[in-house]
């Protein structure tokens, strides 16, 4: 009733088309909408027929029953409220508006239907979650993450040396990871993530038990870095640990857990990361500023062969290379895999150059530690002007992910949140739409990955990042899409059963063919490696991929080495070294791909005549050939660039045992030759081939091959 009645029955009308999308049609969703409404009501301030809402003086003694119509219905102060109906009416308006803005917020989130009245849960061997005093009948939506919180920080569940907590007082969202946190039992911490309202903090050295309260500290975590740490063995703060004399010089001390630098502050012109790997120099080119994920075959075959190999790589004669000092970081998994890694290194004359970091323990949190204060040395090369790269696997923070994710998920059954994937709300994130579960995952894994950097002014952090697929996860995941495809089969309406049963009969004939197993168990989470959809996800959010193939079975570890699937790696963004720019790699590489496709399509082994500018076909066996190379036997610029212009000209010999030596010692004679050390002295000048060269090169190839 009054004048603001119609504007106070608008906004009803206006939250209730809000909140019925949400909730089911009839009168269960019309009576779900009355106690909303009601609820508002009842928690709107509504002014007393005494007291008016309005707290102006010229309106402070003006009641429903007093003075003429006009003067209640237009007061002197300028405000519409006129006395208990009308008031009643505009609080009502209010809270319906607010109740419209809450229900949008929350129906982007994908929760509309969560709607519920607050109730007490608990755990079985976790702490329970704060029960009120008393059911006050208002309605309890899952808050953001600004809203207010009274109850401490709690420990609810302890996983090894991580510690899952509630957010609270003391410790909430606003805290960012690396910051050291201490307990009420004494002990102390390092947050590494949060998810929701779930954190994970590692803890050290003490114990940690469920109900203790965390409190964060004003320090965050830090690693000292220096070039005189070159050559050492380090753990996460930067202290040396292999049992040589102590640094004495000056230490800079960086955050452990940095924020990776915005787009502002970095250049899109990738320098040339050569690795002396012709497999993936040529076919997957890493670029300075660059994270570059690896998906191996063999983990401790890889780590042994293969790893030192990285570690080897130096900036050499680049012309655009940063002027400052260099450093190759690696991640081990213990101070014995260290010290083996440094003999290694110290043989082939690099590990002054090198630096190895070493988890003070082998949980999942402690090597998720270890991996960004590797990454935290390294960025003060980065600010010295200089190159810096770090090799890493990634699996220990893929399974703290693991921990988190579970625990939030628990938090969220025992709130009786329980959200359809359907219903799940896109976000933004970075310019891409995405789920906001996918999202919450991203930002947990860009917070590594985007450290990575090539940055304006100064040098750049490069990130080779390994990971190995969990046995029986890519058959399961096969197994799952094949299973949704004969799902939407069976929910496909008003369709004739015969058709329906001959559709289902070819995507299982289908399934069959490629040995897809149903009702086939996922891989236990104890079995090492990283889940096949994780892997595929990772892919797409770093700077490329590298896929290996595992070599014969009959090859012993002595012949172990680079199997680069080059059909299957994928560099998004090229950084070809300029040697290697110069003999046209890169027509090559599209080249050999649209020769790949041609022989998928018609059993051919020999890519099609005329593509691109080069009328010559390119044997796709050649190409495969040289890109197998052992471990440890890198090659020189000037050496791949010869094996790729022997690819670009020669056939397989007829001799198919030998044709791989046989194609080696076709690119050392064209080297020895005359117009070879024409080439070698071009690349060892300014790093690539001079002008006319390259068509040269090609025409001694030709005559070396005829004779």
């Amino acid at each position: 009733s009054g004048p603001a009645s119609l504007h106070g029955r608008a906004n009803l009308c206006r939250a209730l088309l809000e909140l019925l999308p949400g909730l089911a049609f009839g009168a269960p969703g019309l009576m779900t909408a009355g106690a909303v409404l009601v609820q508002c009501s009842r928690a709107a301030p509504v002014p007393s027929a005494r007291q008016s809402a309005c707290s102006s003086s010229e309106h402070r003694g003006l009641s429903s029953t007093g003075g003429s119509s006009a003067s209640r219905a237009t007061p002197q102060c300028g405000c519409s409220a006129t006395g208990r109906p009308v008031a009643r009416a505009a609080a009502l308006a209010a809270a319906a508006a607010g109740l419209g803005v809450a229900l949008s917020r929350a129906r982007r989130r994908g929760i509309s239907s969560l709607l519920r009245r607050r109730k007490g849960y608990s755990f079985t061997a976790r702490a329970a979650l704060p029960i009120p005093a008393e059911d006050d009948g208002t309605l309890d939506i899952m808050p953001d993450s600004s809203s207010y919180v009274s109850d401490p920080c709690t420990v609810i569940e302890v996983i090894d040396d991580i510690a899952v907590v509630r957010r609270g007082v003391g410790l909430d969202l606003t805290i960012k990871a690396g910051t050291l946190v201490k307990f009420s039992g004494g002990a102390e911490g390092v947050l590494l993530a949060w998810k929701e309202e779930v954190g994970v903090v590692r803890v050290v050295p003490d114990e940690v038990f469920a109900g203790d309260r965390a409190i964060a500290t004003e320090d965050a975590m830090e690693t000292e870095a220096s070039a005189d740490l070159r050559g050492r063995i380090l753990d996460p703060r930067g202290k040396p640990i292999d049992g040589q004399a102590p640094v004495t010089s000056e230490t800079d001390k960086r955050t452990t857990f940095a924020e990776y630098k915005g787009v502002e502050e970095r250049a899109n012109q990738y320098r040339a990361l050569f690795t002396g790997v012709l497999g993936l120099d040529f076919s997957v080119p890493v670029g300075r500023g660059q994270t570059m994920l690896f998906q191996g075959t063999n983990r401790d075959k890889d780590k042994e062969h293969l790893w030192p190999d990285l570690m080897s790589a130096s900036k050499g004669n680049l012309a655009d290379a940063a002027p400052g000092p260099e450093v190759c970081v690696c991640v081990c998994d213990n101070l014995a895999a260290a010290e083996e890694l440094r003999a290694k290194l110290e043989e082939r004359g690099c590990w002054d150059r090198c630096t190895l970091f070493v988890p003070d323990s082998e949980t999942p949190a402690a090597g998720m530690v270890a991996m960004n204060a590797a990454v935290a040395f390294a960025e003060h090369f980065n600010d010295k002007n200089g190159e810096a790269l770090v090799v890493m696997e990634f699996e220990p923070q893929s399974r703290v992910w693991a921990i988190l994710s579970d625990a939030a998920g628990e938090e969220r059954r025992a709130k009786g949140i329980i959200v359809n994937p359907k219903d799940e709300a896109w976000v933004q994130m970075e310019g891409t739409i995405l789920r906001e579960s996918i999202s919450e995952r991203r930002k947990f894994w860009f917070a590594l990955i985007s450290r990575a950097t090539n940055t304006k002014g100064a040098g750049s952090v490069s990130i080779l990042a390994w990971l190995w697929e969990r046995e029986g996860g890519y058959d399961v995941r096969l197994q799952q899409a094949y299973e949704m495809r004969l799902q939407k089969i069976r929910e496909i309406p008003r369709i004739d059963e015969i058709l329906r049963e001959r559709m289902i009969y070819k995507v299982e004939e289908e399934a069959t063919a490629k040995g897809v197993i149903f009702d086939k168990e996922a891989p236990s989470d104890d079995l090492p490696g990283v889940l096949n959809a994780e892997i595929e996800e990772l892919k797409s959010c770093t700077d490329g991929h590298v896929i290996l193939l595992a070599p014969d079975s009959s090859n012993s570890d002595s012949e172990w080495g680079w199997h680069v699937d080059p059909y299957k790696s994928l560099p998004r963004i090229d950084a070809l070294h300029p040697g290697l720019t110069s003999i046209k790699a890169h027509s090559l590489r599209l080249k050999m791909l649209q020769g790949r496709d041609r022989a998928d399509l018609m059993h051919e082994t020999l890519g099609a005549d005329g593509m691109l500018d080069d009328p010559e076909r390119l044997e796709l066996k050649v190409i495969e050939l040289i890109l197998a190379q052992p471990a440890g036997a890198l090659l020189k610029v000037e050496e791949e660039v010869a094996l790729l212009a022997v690819a670009s000209r020669c056939k397989a010999f007829e001799d198919a045992d030998n044709n791989a030596r046989n194609l080696k010692r076709l690119a050392e004679d064209l080297l020895a030759s005359e117009v070879g050390q024409l080439a070698v002295a071009d690349i060892q000048k300014s790093g690539e081939l001079a002008d006319g060269r390259r068509s040269v090169l090609l025409e001694e190839v030709e005559r070396l091959t005829a004779a």
